[in-house]
């Protein structure tokens, strides 16, 4: 099967490619000649834009081959769980049954009757005659438990049973899948390919062409653009990481709750008004009383002051890396140069990007997670490790992803804006400069 990808190199017949007779005439004419100059420029780099998209492509085709394989895998592990507990569950039910029939049959000997033999010989039949022994009035409380047993057990097989009958249906569409998730990824593994060929097919013409019409030669003008297109990727990818990191903090703050206003003081209760003087009428003179002693008026008591707010809770620190450990992984990540790229590779010699990742940390002593990027990177959040790409150093590991929740390629920094990675099926393992969007967060085994 084969998945159209909107990814077509150009023909090498193509009609925008230029002659040699076009080079040469438009030497003659310096606005012609500069012309010349920029659309070659132009198609060279336009060749190297679809090797890079259909490179991105075949990494998120095959990240996503990678999550439903684990996914088909953890299937798998189920069906075999629940089948084993069906089975046992199933013995243990037989046990039980015939437990029941020996207690039938003392009861069938007390009754005159034959009750034991049809429930022993009769598995089809087995809960009916479990319901007419549980109706029996000659049971006792022990015999009743025997019962209950018997028809628990039986009710536990047939449930398991059909939970192991579910599991076996998922893990088929979980199979079915995989295998198109592989086909697909395949079908862009090839597209990647077929870009790489029609690139390799038309660039040194290309690059001949332009050294002719500047006067230099194939190595310097190879080696300017080379220079070129990799100080071009290292600004877009600086660019992508400070804006994905800065999204990333965002989401972080706007995620805290915020602080509680600090509290007001709750204002004075209000005193009473006086209440309004009714006339008294007049009374006859009487003896002049004592001066009464003066009243002292309390001030009223200042409002208690309000409750210190808490102080806020300091950053948790950034986590640091074992020196030892980051060194151990590298010096094996570097041991697998050259080495080719396959699809679900994890060693001896063959390699995808999240099995170089896990494999290298891996002979240090450290899990960073499954054999997906999605997976390392959601090991590293949980776990606490991950700091943000502005603090990015040596032993990190490096994400590439479109959006949050589903990471397409992972790599190992080495520092000074390079990183070991097995990127596709175009490249072996490599060193190789950041490229493309990372993420705004690096996850940090070592710490």
């Amino acid at each position: 099967m084969t998945a159209s990808l909107g990814l077509t190199p150009a023909s090498a017949d193509d009609p925008s490619y230029p002659s040699w007779d076009d080079v040469q005439n438009a030497k003659t004419d310096e606005a012609t000649k500069q012309a010349e100059i920029d659309s070659i420029t132009g198609l060279i780099a336009g060749l190297q834009t679809q090797v890079d998209d259909a490179s991105v492509v075949a990494m998120k085709k095959a990240e996503a081959w990678r999550q439903a394989s684990e996914a088909l895998a953890a299937a798998a592990q189920t069906v075999d769980e629940l089948e084993a507990q069906a089975a046992a569950a199933s013995t243990k039910a037989q046990t039980s049954r015939m437990r029941a029939g020996l207690l039938a049959a003392h009861l069938s000997r007390a009754a005159g009757g034959d009750l034991s033999m049809s429930l022993v010989a009769s598995g089809e039949n087995a809960g009916d005659l479990l319901y007419q022994l549980g109706a029996m009035s000659q049971l006792t409380e022990q015999s009743q438990k025997v019962y209950a047993d018997a028809l628990a057990d039986k009710q536990n097989a047939e449930s398991l049973g059909e939970q192991a009958d579910v599991a076996v249906v998922e893990h088929q569409k979980l199979s079915d899948a995989a295998d198109e998730a592989r086909s697909v990824a395949d079908a862009a593994a090839a597209s990647a390919q077929s870009a790489l060929a029609a690139q390799e097919a038309k660039s040194s013409e290309l690059i001949a062409q332009l050294a002719l019409l500047k006067d230099s030669t194939v190595e310097i003008e190879t080696a300017y653009l080379e220079g070129e297109q990799q100080r071009r990727s290292a600004a877009a990818a600086a660019a992508a990481a400070a804006q994905a990191q800065a999204e990333a903090e965002a989401a972080q703050e706007a995620a805290q709750p915020a602080q509680a206003a600090p509290a007001q003081p709750a204002p004075a209760a209000q005193q009473p008004a006086p209440a309004a003087q009714q006339p008294v009428a007049p009374a006859a003179p009487a003896a002049p009383a004592a001066p009464a002693a003066p009243v002292v008026q309390q001030p009223a008591p200042a409002p208690a002051p309000a409750a210190p707010q808490p102080a806020p809770a300091a950053p948790a620190p950034t986590p640091v890396s074992n020196t030892n450990t980051v060194e151990t992984a590298i010096n094996y990540a570097m041991a697998q140069l050259g080495e080719r790229y396959v699809l679900g590779g994890m060693g001896p010699d063959v390699w995808d990007c999240s099995g170089l990742t896990k494999q290298s940390y891996a002979s240090a002593g450290v899990y960073i997670g499954t054999h997906s990027a999605t997976n390392q990177y959601n090991t590293m959040a949980n776990e606490g490790k991950l700091v943000p790409y502005s603090q990015r150093q040596r032993g990190d590991l490096i994400f590439w992803s479109d959006y949050p929740g589903d990471y397409y390629h992972v790599a190992i920094y080495l520092g000074g804006d390079q990183i070991i990675e097995a990127p596709n099926p175009n490249s072996p393992v490599r060193v190789h400069s950041i490229w493309g969007s990372p993420t705004g967060m690096v996850g940090r085994p070592a710490s």
